[in-house]
């Protein structure tokens, strides 16, 4: 087993996540795409390796065994005041999170993917909208 797939077992095991969960926070349509990565049997193109270390707050090296531990963390960078970074942290809470509330009412998984597809809807409106005015 190299050290990328164990690294990736043992960082989605403390996370507490399926292999089915993962994959859906990593955007992958095919679950078994992480399967194979897990054990071994295929490795993930350096931008993917990116996502994983930002989606478990660990670096690149300690995912490919570069380093023991992580010395960075993509979660400690200082960010700008990113728009889009913050909505897409809602939809993934959206998306991911049992417990949420709208006003004080439990938030019901329909509503929850309404608000979801109605933000992404949002999002692009905004970049087109953005891109024009910049131009």
């Amino acid at each position: 087993m190299s050290s990328l797939s164990s690294r990736l077992t043992i960082l989605r095991n403390k996370k507490g996540w399926s292999k089915v969960e993962t994959a859906k926070r990593l955007g992958l349509n095919a679950t078994s795409t992480y399967g194979n990565w897990e054990y071994g049997i295929r490795e993930p193109d350096i931008t993917m390796l990116r996502h994983i270390a930002t989606t478990f707050d660990v670096s690149v090296d300690y995912l490919i065994g570069y380093a023991e531990e992580s010395s960075y963390k993509p979660s400690t960078i200082v960010k700008k005041n990113d728009v889009n970074e913050r909505l897409e942290k809602v939809q993934e809470k959206l998306r991911y999170d049992d417990d949420l509330l709208l006003s004080g009412t439990p938030l019901v998984p329909e509503v929850g993917a309404f608000i979801d597809d109605s933000l992404k809807f949002v999002l692009e409106q905004a970049h087109k909208l953005n891109e024009q005015a910049s131009q």
